[in-house]
């Protein structure tokens, strides 16, 4: 391989791994990891904002995350490619969610915001 080759190889973007695209088991807490590796990303997103708009009939205080961790910009947000200060805004916005999930944090809804917050 060239040194051109390895340097382009080095700053591929890891949604772009082929290897990514074929993983046989995947980290869930809702399905069995071989199964929640045959579903894509809009399915977990859905089941997010179904868990999160149950949440939200619960305490509406969850409102605030619709415009961000569940909005559908976020469906194509690719982390790795944002810059220091996205990445921090958006570890902010997560580490306020999951402090105000705790209390829920054993009900289903919770469960699926959670899934979504895994795959994204």
């Amino acid at each position: 391989m060239t040194s051109l080759a390895h340097q382009l190889k080095r700053l591929a973007l890891p949604q772009n791994d082929s290897n990514l695209l074929s993983r046989r088991v995947v980290a869930s807490v809702l399905f069995d990891p071989k199964d929640a590796a045959s579903m894509d990303r809009s399915t977990f997103y859905a089941l997010g904002c179904t868990g999160l708009e149950e949440l939200m009939g619960i305490d509406p205080a969850f409102s605030e995350f619709q415009e961000t961790l569940f909005s559908q910009a976020s469906l194509a947000l690719e982390r790795s490619v944002q810059s220091k200060e996205v990445n921090k805004k958006l570890d902010e916005s997560i580490s306020l969610f999951l402090t105000r999930l705790s209390p829920y944090f054993l009900l289903k809804p919770a469960l699926k915001c959670i899934e979504w917050l895994i795959h994204r």
